[in-house]
């Protein structure tokens, strides 16, 4: 889940971008009128959670996984949700009925940061469902935390957007879903590496040279074994046009890292659809004034919020109980005083308002 990097490099980097954080804070946002005059919406629905998967044969078949949450049908007063290990304050059923009312939806996916999976965010996919809206939790192909591997999570990262296309495809094929989803109404969602993808599949483009000196960089690294280093392939050519069309807004958290992936001034320009970018002040791993400050300097239809105070790159995770708290305390506890919870509210209104905005509400509307 961790952006990756020694820490040393990451305070010299956050210094340096300190600076530019200044003047980047500057930058006055982009509002659309739809979202100015919007309320936050109250949750409405109970919401279902399937796990579920599909084969691209074009890959040798490989595995594209994700959890699909969705407005369900009132839930049966005894029925519990589902408990997912290390987090708390979720609400979620498993392979509940779909709610039946025959409206279509927007659809959203959601990108998790390298070695994650989307469930480590389903706080936020509640969230939305909760309000109408479908969301696709991806579980990246060999870049998740149960399959990961420095192939996809270093160096082929074009496979990320990739793997949200494809869903797209395969879930307006469903036979069952197809019928739940607005197929003009799509958007996208990500944290941290997921964050990079979400900009970059929304139409935001590369440097080949820099993204090619990125793989060279990995494929040099002497702490990675030789063999799968010799693995690692030298090619931008699959990272240059990467773009989904079908995409119509994005909303990136934390996203990184924009100068080590190669994503510059110029690429930026090229994300012309409605973008919203939110990072804590305090970020380590993604330093704000170079990631997300950037690309609202330079993408057209950009809004930025910066968290003020202590709140750092883990904040967009679940809640954890005491075992996650036991178990991976550099994601689950934050400074003092930054009450996840409440920021969680914060960032879930943010998201259905931009969403509403840009793509219609949860309840066709």
């Amino acid at each position: 889940m961790r952006a990756g990097g020694v820490q040393l490099h990451r305070l010299i980097r956050r210094l340096a971008a300190l600076a530019v954080l200044g003047l980047a804070s500057s930058v006055a946002p982009a509002v659309w009128p739809a979202m100015a005059q919007t309320a936050p919406q109250d949750a409405a629905y109970p919401v279902g959670i399937r796990q579920m998967e599909y084969v691209d044969p074009a890959e040798g078949g490989r595995h594209l996984a994700f959890a699909l949450l969705y407005p369900a049908a009132p839930a049966d007063q005894a029925a519990k949700p589902y408990h997912m290990t290390f987090f708390s304050n979720l609400h979620l059923h498993p392979d509940a009925p779909v709610l039946a009312d025959g409206v279509k939806r927007p659809l959203i996916l959601f990108s998790h940061g390298a070695g994650s999976n989307g469930l480590y965010y389903a706080w936020f996919g509640e969230f939305l469902a909760s309000r109408g809206y479908l969301v696709a939790m991806l579980y990246h192909y060999r870049a998740n935390t149960y399959d990961s591997t420095v192939m996809y999570t270093r160096s082929k990262l074009w496979q990320r957007p990739r793997d949200i296309s494809l869903i797209i495809t395969d879930l307006l094929g469903d036979e069952v879903w197809g019928k739940q989803i607005d197929a003009g109404h799509i958007g996208v969602a990500g944290h941290s590496q997921g964050g990079f993808t979400a900009l970059w599949i929304g139409g935001a483009r590369i440097n080949p040279a820099l993204y090619l000196a990125y793989q060279t960089g990995w494929r040099n690294n002497p702490s990675v074994p030789a063999f799968l280093r010799a693995e690692l392939p030298l090619d931008a050519g699959p990272a240059e046009d990467v773009q989904d069309r079908r995409v119509k807004a994005v909303f990136a958290m934390a996203p990184g890292d924009l100068p080590g992936f190669g994503m510059d001034a110029a690429g930026l320009g090229h994300l012309s659809i409605p973008t919203y970018l939110i990072v804590g002040a305090r970020d380590t791993q993604a330093p704000p004034g170079e990631n997300a400050a950037f690309a609202a300097k330079h993408v057209p239809q950009a809004q930025l919020d910066i968290l003020p105070g202590l709140v750092d790159h883990e904040i967009f995770v679940n809640e954890c109980d005491a075992f996650g708290r036991d178990t991976w305390p550099e994601a689950c506890i934050d400074a003092p005083g930054i009450d996840r919870h409440q920021l969680h509210e914060v960032i879930g209104n943010a998201a259905v308002k931009f969403f509403a905005a840009s793509l219609g509400s949860g309840d066709g509307r």
